[in-house]
């Protein structure tokens, strides 16, 4: 079932139905049913896995902290670590071997000159699997640190794994956040409600209207690129930086979307953006870019390698490591390791400089507190994350090297400015109305800058402005949408993942 259809919209009427109807201590029960319903309705076999992914994280939480054969005694470290690593093998195992097994072994029989040919399995690859393994491995490893106290029944553990809202495309929620909320039974709450179908309004918008659209113009150009003579350098290099606002909006979009389907419950789902694309360094992108990954592999990852406590050379090996694991879980194939590693490239760079930069700036007696050195900053930033994302869209490393090549030998602006513009996939009006949408979006982002209870100010105002801003959302999803035979407004980019 898609979030963007009508069924989606009466599913979730019907789950606040009765979730408000029936009694606080039976409404988690009621979340699970619908939860197994939804994600059910997609692939009956996608909910083998996610029983396997479990059933297998349940029992290794109970056997990390139950002493032998049940008794009250604590195991010892070995076996709990035995444990972990057992459990953690089997998760990452299973979804490391359905997204690579067949890149794999197409590599191999590259290699080996079709000597070694391994046989064609038919994987199916479920919805969501890559964020609730993640979601349960933090679980186990949260459990093996004694953060959290292992859940004992099933099905409240099984409740928190295949909540719907956040199954497919996340937020990774941790155990501890989410969990409580779920159990807890919240009351009904006319204003949550009301403030979570707004956020849901705004989901749909940043979707339907700025993704999809923008979309079209990013497809023409990557997935036309066979043919370079079509596009000079400024057509590739709007082409990306339609693709950063297209993934952007299509994600945090989405994210909306299912943050506020969980607030209508009174439920409160981790942040996972913070306007990702005014952030003034490439570390401070990654505090603001899906943060609920980020923070997954900071706590995860680059903490347990040794972070930044074992010298320098030690630190920029780890953020390497971070950043390959982060190209590895987003997708197969050699240009998604490129982005991952193009990211660690920058860390590390720019920690190797900043002692430079320090100088420079104190030389120059530059005030870094004003709002130009800050755009300057943002700028600079955005443009380093476009050109990672050139790698994460691009069909081949070939295309996208290419692409960069274009950008820099052969960018005529003035392809930017004649009626070529409009053969990208876009005619004039559609192209003025996504430059609107986007400083609209952009706009609003600044608001909640200078205003950071923006919806709760905007709930202030007189009814007569609150409706008219309310309608002109809905009559823009639905007049300015993209819809047609060219564009699946119901995929998301970040299902694939």
């Amino acid at each position: 079932m898609s979030l963007i259809s009508i069924s989606f919209l009466v599913f979730l009427t019907l789950v606040l139905l009765g979730y408000y109807l029936l009694p606080k201590r039976a409404r988690w029960v009621w979340l699970l049913a619908v939860s197994l319903l939804f994600y059910g309705m997609a692939d009956l076999r996608y909910l083998v896995f996610l029983l396997f992914s479990a059933g297998t994280t349940y029992g290794a939480a109970l056997l990390m902290t139950a002493g032998p054969l049940g008794g009250t005694s604590s195991p010892s470290k070995g076996r709990r670590k035995l444990v972990l690593a057992l459990v953690l093998l089997l998760n990452l195992g299973l979804l490391f071997f359905l997204k690579f097994y067949h890149y794999s072994a197409s590599i191999l029989e590259i290699l080996t000159g079709g000597a070694l040919v391994l046989p064609y399995l038919n994987l199916i690859m479920p919805l969501g699997i890559s964020f609730y393994t993640l979601q349960v491995a933090g679980y186990c490893i949260d459990i093996y640190r004694g953060k959290v106290q292992p859940q004992r029944n099933p099905l409240k553990y099984l409740l928190f794994v295949s909540f719907f809202p956040q199954i497919i495309q996340g937020p990774i929620p941790r155990y501890d956040f989410l969990a409580p909320q779920l159990l807890e039974g919240h009351s009904y709450d006319a204003r949550q409600v009301k403030f979570g179908l707004q956020r849901m309004l705004w989901g749909y918008f940043k979707k339907m209207v700025i993704a999809d659209r923008a979309g079209l113009l990013v497809a023409t150009v990557f997935d036309g690129y066979a043919y370079p003579a079509y596009y000079d350098g400024a057509q590739v290099a709007l082409a990306a930086v339609l693709f950063s606002i297209q993934l952007y909006a299509d994600f945090s979009g989405c994210v909306d979307i299912v943050t506020g389907a969980a607030q209508t419950m009174g439920i409160r789902l981790p942040q996972n953006f913070d306007r990702p694309y005014f952030a003034t360094s490439i570390q401070d992108f990654w505090r603001r870019w899906h943060i609920s990954l980020s923070s997954w592999l900071r706590d995860y990852v680059y903490i347990p390698l040794g972070g930044s406590r074992r010298g320098r050379v030690r630190q920029y090996g780890n953020i390497m490591v971070v950043f390959l694991v982060s190209g590895l879980w987003h997708g197969v194939g050699v240009t998604y390791l490129v982005w991952g590693l193009l990211h660690g490239f920058y860390q590390v760079v720019g920690k190797l400089l900043q002692p430079v930069r320090s100088k420079f700036l104190a030389w120059t007696k530059v005030d870094q507190s004003t709002a130009g050195f800050r755009l300057l900053q943002s700028g600079l930033t955005f443009g380093l994350v476009t050109l990672a994302w050139i790698f994460f869209r691009a069909p081949s490393l070939g295309t996208a090297l290419s692409m960069c090549k274009r950008i820099l030998l052969d960018f005529q602006l003035s392809s930017l400015l004649g009626d070529s513009l409009y053969t990208l996939g876009l005619n004039e009006k559609n192209l003025y109305l996504l430059f609107f949408c986007i400083a609209l979006l952009f706009l609003v982002e600044l608001l909640q800058i200078r205003i950071p209870a923006l919806q709760e100010r905007m709930d202030r105002q007189p009814l007569p402005i609150r409706w008219l801003l309310a309608i002109a959302l809905i009559c823009a999803v639905l007049i300015f949408g993209v819809y047609g035979a060219n564009v699946d407004p119901a995929a998301f980019i970040y299902e694939q993942f």
